[in-house]
């Protein structure tokens, strides 16, 4: 009778294997808080650049029609200068 058999000394080995990672998941560097709040962080920061794209796109949009002169972006502009209702103009308030 061998004293430690093959499949025994690779039973131990993957409970230590088992035992190693068990204590890294609690204890380590990289453990399951870091990783929700790395998620929570990457899922803030995705929000962020999306609204931080449009923004840039619109600001884009604005110049570039600004640039090209054209009417209705003149208009608004206008507008937000002077937001008082022209003469002649109704304004309807929508409950």
């Amino acid at each position: 009778m061998k004293l430690f058999k093959a499949s025994m000394i690779v039973n131990i080995f993957f409970i230590l294997v088992i035992c190693y990672l068990a204590y890294h998941l609690v204890y380590g560097k990289f453990n399951i808080q870091n990783y929700l709040v790395y998620k929570f962080e990457e899922k803030i920061w995705k929000q962020k650049q999306e609204t931080l794209d449009k923004n840039i796109a619109d600001v884009a949009m604005d110049l570039n029609a600004l640039r090209l002169g054209q009417e209705d972006y003149l208009e608004e502009l206008e507008i937000q200068k002077n937001p008082l209702p022209n003469e002649g103009e109704t304004v309807l308030k929508l409950d």
